[in-house]
């Protein structure tokens, strides 16, 4: 078996104007059996997830998105008081599992009972209850078991799944087009985006 660890601690800031939730960070920010990826890491670390393109366009429409290192990252969640939470902390996988980044994997993991789920802090607990919440794809089943899980782990009130929006993945989408289509649905649900 494989460990797969994601290492990356929650940012959330004391009032957030949204929290973007996602499962586990991507293969190339994971630690595999103790072996850090090379360089540094953060959420949204793989090229091919429009994540951080998408959200500058929705906060700086006039600007042309820039590719942005942690420290940058970091100042814009911070400017635009924006929280990130990963659910998962480790998982367990075969061999041949071993470099499929996949939501399948995860869930694959969570019904052998090779998961862990991310401990968050008392106060974090109680901003995430009260705060909005988006989830950077559509709802599944799997999923859902993961944020059960997840809410399970932290004893957070299951109820705050009802109030989690989906939105369409960030992941090999033109991130223009697709920051429309947040914006679209975060000012339907979200007053912070009117």
């Amino acid at each position: 078996m494989i460990v797969q660890k994601d290492e990356i601690t929650s940012y959330i800031p004391n009032q957030p104007r949204v929290i973007f939730l996602g499962t586990m960070c991507a293969m190339n920010a994971r630690t595999i059996n103790g072996v850090k990826p090379d360089g540094d890491f953060f959420y949204y670390n793989d090229n091919r997830n429009h994540f951080w393109k998408i959200l500058q366009y929705l906060f700086q429409p006039k600007d042309e998105p820039q590719r942005l290192t942690i420290t940058e990252k970091k100042s814009f969640l911070k400017k635009y008081n924006i929280g990130i939470q990963n659910l998962v902390s480790e998982i367990q996988v075969s061999n041949n599992s071993k470099l499929d980044p996949s939501d399948t994997v995860l869930f694959d993991s969570y019904k052998k009972h090779k998961i862990q789920f991310k401990n968050i802090s008392c106060k974090n607990r109680k901003i995430i209850e009260k705060s909005p919440l988006a989830f950077t794809c559509r709802s599944k089943k799997g999923i859902l078991q993961l944020l059960e899980g997840f809410c399970s782990q932290n004893k957070l009130n299951n109820s705050i799944i009802d109030k989690v929006y989906f939105l369409k993945t960030p992941t090999r989408c033109n991130p223009f087009s697709r920051s429309l289509e947040w914006r679209e649905e975060l000012k339907q649900i979200f007053s912070s985006f009117g």
